[in-house]
């Protein structure tokens, strides 16, 4: 079974597209533990942040979760960003 990841309600597309690369999908508001949460936000508000905190038991604490807002990004952009969890290298 391939990586835990939770991803906001409306994304159907990047749903079926990281479910096709092996990541099993569940919803934000199950409030599972997960790896990453990928949600669609303008910056200012992320309304899923009560649920942060449960969905982060269980889960390895010395990584904790990565949230990734999809706006713009591919499947496959959010399938590197959770595989190397970072966004961008800090230095080039």
């Amino acid at each position: 079974m391939g990586k835990k990841i939770a991803v906001q309600k409306g994304l159907s597309h990047i749903r079926k597209d990281l479910s096709k690369l092996g990541y099993e999908i569940v919803n934000i508001n199950e409030g599972k533990a997960v790896e990453a949460v990928i949600y669609m936000a303008d910056g200012y508000d992320i309304g899923y942040h009560s649920n942060l905190v449960s969905m982060n038991s269980g889960a390895d604490m010395n990584k904790g979760i990565i949230l990734i807002n999809a706006a713009g990004k591919t499947a496959d952009e959010i399938d590197r960003i959770i595989s190397n969890r970072i966004y961008s290298p800090l230095f080039e």
